[in-house]
């Protein structure tokens, strides 16, 4: 882990990284209306610095669901880790959270970041994240995915078709507009640190339908999140 930090303070500026090409990936969208979720292409956009999302360096294109740009730049991210079992030590998690802040608080190392790479270790480290465990059956929908919804709540109408088991993901409680998810490739990181992402597969849908999974978190009081 200490290498995998020591790698984000040396390197090649951040500025210099062109954008990524548009990937198209399969996701899943939840609609506002009511209708079933469903499976849909999805094409990426760079972030052009712009998000909570930006450590991300391409997300999909969700302007022409959300028909705002402020709903647009008023997106945001919830990483949910959906494990195998329940064996997986979730200590684990936040243990590599607080060992990461201690260095970077001891060695003064986050005053010489460059903006992105400080957004990118509060989003991936620092911040709130959900994990969920499977059912024995859903074993091959394992993975780390991205729910993308925004908070625009003026632009858009509450979505009450989230699914239960990860309704409480969100701050508030509550989701506006249509609900996004896409998933990691294993790797997680590709050339240039932009994601890598895979087709979701069909059975996740499955997953979406059921009522409750065991899950943990934690929510980071709001001093921590201005590390």
């Amino acid at each position: 882990m200490f290498a995998a930090i020591s790698s984000l303070f040396g390197g090649k500026a951040q500025s210099a990284v062109p954008n990524p090409p548009p990937t198209t990936i399969i996701g899943v969208r939840i609609p506002v209306d009511g209708s079933p979720p469903h499976l849909l292409p999805l094409t990426t956009t760079p972030t052009a610095g712009i998000g909570r999302d930006d450590f991300l360096f391409h997300v999909p294109n969700l302007h022409q669901h959300w028909q705002s740009d402020l709903a647009w730049d008023f997106r945001d991210v919830i990483r949910l880790d959906i494990l195998p079992d329940a064996h997986i030590p979730r200590s684990m998690h936040l243990q590599q959270q607080d060992d990461l802040r201690r260095v970077l608080l001891g060695t003064g190392a986050i005053f010489r970041m460059n903006e992105r790479e400080h957004l990118h270790l509060r989003q991936r480290h620092l911040l709130y994240q959900r994990y969920f465990v499977l059912r024995l059956e859903q074993q091959s929908c394992a993975g780390t995915y991205y729910l993308f919804y925004s908070f625009a709540v003026d632009d858009l109408p509450q979505n009450s078709n989230a699914p239960r088991w990860f309704r409480d993901a969100s701050f508030e409680g509550t989701f506006h507009g249509d609900l996004f998810l896409v998933k990691l490739a294993p790797e997680e990181k590709g050339e240039n640190g932009w994601a890598v992402y895979e087709d979701v597969a069909p059975a996740f849908l499955e997953v979406l339908a059921c009522e409750s999974l065991e899950s943990f978190g934690r929510e980071l009081p709001w001093s921590q999140r201005l590390l």
